[in-house]
């Protein structure tokens, strides 16, 4: 057994009238430390420190934590520095740390948490054997899979933040492959794709005769995911009642179905996602406070694709390789005109867009090799007004004596609601997205898609680019397919010509709602 690489000097007194935790990632190990309210703390490798880290990326008296209205780190000219949020700070300059913040000394990873929150554990990580050893090129995806390895070591919850479509799913996907847990369940909920009447059930589960229509008992996604992680995409969009049963079973790790009155216990690790900026949510009453303290134990954020060229050609040449062998086609090269074409583009809806974009290129492309002509990307995109995301805000600062500032994220390179660039439009007099969306169907419910007049391919609107018209006549195509099989997705990908799996894949990008089984 390995002993633990860190050890608390600090007297039982401050732990008792602290209101922090620190929790540290070190060489597979996970600890919790109590934290006074004011006072130093010294962080090192030497016999006094206040919390000794015996690692050897690690300086004998590394940095300090100052406690006051505010918690700050300050460096002490160590060897391999400290880092806060993904950037190193001067040394022997105080600079504040908030909640769920990732401070780095050396190869060791620290992390300000409420006390009172679930206890951290963890074990050694995983053998690089269990990774899909892909080479990232970018400095920054290869600095979030670091922090990805130690974080998946523990049972701590995480929030993965990023823009819409950056790949979210996949970080919390590897959380889960690189934990002790990989062997359990990966349970997934889309919080957004479900009414809240619907949502409830799926998560909570619930017994027979429950409600009108409950013929039988069915357990809920949380009890579906005991002994594994829960993966809650889109977890700004909860409603508030649902919140506030899912903050019971945070805490507690207990689940209640509906219709039940005894409580099931579940061992479960939380991870959420989403593209919004929680803080400002939390601040308007739009989400619970107390929900985001317990499920933010940890921010991990995945910048957009705009911000990591240099992982384009890898993601292209992979969707490339899946997209020919579901079509059962030879592996087509991208030249260089394409290649060039996609490093061009912005990118607004990041790597979903560029997988959408190759999956097209792949159907239109009748040659040996994708050109730009196969890509539909616009190739002098009309001079707009940039489309920019309204600034985030915080909560005041006197809820949360450690909440951060806007100037202060921005300034440490702390999660926040990202700027997004310019985004090309099809034609400025006949912007795409006033028209409003074919209404989605559920199956689940007995509801069908209407019958168009006309083509049975229905129409496009005027002025629209050429991928918004290939993707409503596809999404139409593939729901009247489905009405037509009663919602029976084997045979409707029979029908289509395509795989179950694509089909599925279709589905999840078009966001329409799959029955589940019983």
């Amino acid at each position: 057994m390995q002993h633990d690489q860190t050890r608390s000097a600090m007297t039982r007194a401050a732990d008792a009238s602290s209101g922090l935790r620190l929790i540290v990632f070190c060489g597979g190990q996970v600890s919790s430390h109590p934290l006074p309210k004011s006072g130093e703390l010294v962080l090192g490798r030497g016999e006094d420190a206040g919390i000794r880290i015996d690692h050897v990326t690690v300086s004998r008296r590394h940095a300090s934590m100052l406690f006051g209205d505010e918690v700050r780190v300050v460096d002490h000219g160590s060897f391999n520095g400290t880092s806060i949020g993904g950037k190193k700070i001067a040394p022997n300059i105080a600079v504040p740390i908030y909640l769920a913040t990732i401070v780095e000394l050396g190869d060791v990873m620290l992390v300000l948490q409420v006390q009172g929150a679930a206890p951290v554990t963890g074990s050694q990580g995983v053998s690089n054997a269990l990774r899909d050893g892909r080479a990232y090129s970018s400095p920054a995806m290869q600095h979030l899979h670091r922090l990805v390895d130690n974080v998946a070591q523990s049972n701590i919850t995480v929030v993965v933040r990023g823009e819409t479509g950056a790949g979210k799913e996949v970080i919390g996907e590897e959380i889960h492959r690189r934990s002790p847990r990989a062997n359990g369940p990966l349970v997934k909920l889309n919080c957004a794709a479900l009414p809240e009447q619907l949502l409830e059930g799926e998560l909570f589960g619930y017994e027979r005769g429950a409600f009108t229509g409950a013929s039988q008992a069915k357990p809920g996604l949380i009890e579906a995911a005991d002994g594994g992680t829960l993966f809650l995409d889109e977890v700004g969009e909860l409603p508030l009642a649902t919140q506030a049963k899912l903050l019971r079973v945070v805490e507690s790790r207990e689940v209640m179905r509906l219709g039940n009155l005894r409580p099931k216990t579940v061992d479960v690790r939380f991870v959420a996602a989403t593209h919004r900026d929680l803080e400002s949510m939390v601040a308007s009453g739009a989400f619970r406070q107390d929900l985001y303290y317990r499920l933010n134990g940890v921010s991990l954020v995945v910048p957009p694709l705009r911000e990591r060229p240099e992982e384009i050609p890898r993601l292209a040449g992979e969707f490339v390789a899946r997209f020919c062998k579901d079509a059962r086609r030879p592996v087509l090269p991208i030249t260089e005109q394409a290649m060039a074409a996609l490093r061009a583009y912005p990118w607004p809806g990041n790597v979903r867009e560029l997988r959408n974009v190759i999956e097209r290129a792949i159907v239109f492309c009748r040659g040996v090799a994708l050109g730009p002509e196969h890509l539909g990307l616009p190739m002098d995109p009309p001079a707009m007004p940039p489309l920019v995301a309204p600034p985030p805000s915080y909560p005041p600062t006197s809820a949360w004596p450690y909440a951060a500032t806007p100037s202060n994220r921005t300034a440490l390179g702390m999660p926040g609601l990202p700027t997004m660039p310019p985004v090309p439009m099809p034609h400025a007099a006949y912007p795409a997205s006033s028209y409003p969306p074919a209404p989605t169907p559920d199956f689940a419910a007995g509801q069908h898609v209407p019958p168009s007049s006309g083509s049975d391919f229905g129409t496009v609107a005027f002025g629209s680019s050429l991928p918004d018209e290939v993707e409503a006549l596809e999404r139409e195509r593939i729901l009247k397919v489905l009405a037509q099989c009663g919602g029976n997705q084997t045979q409707a990908a029979e029908v289509l010509g395509i795989s179950r799996r694509t089909l599925l894949r279709r589905l999840d990008t078009y966001a329409v709602p799959r029955p589940r089984k019983p």
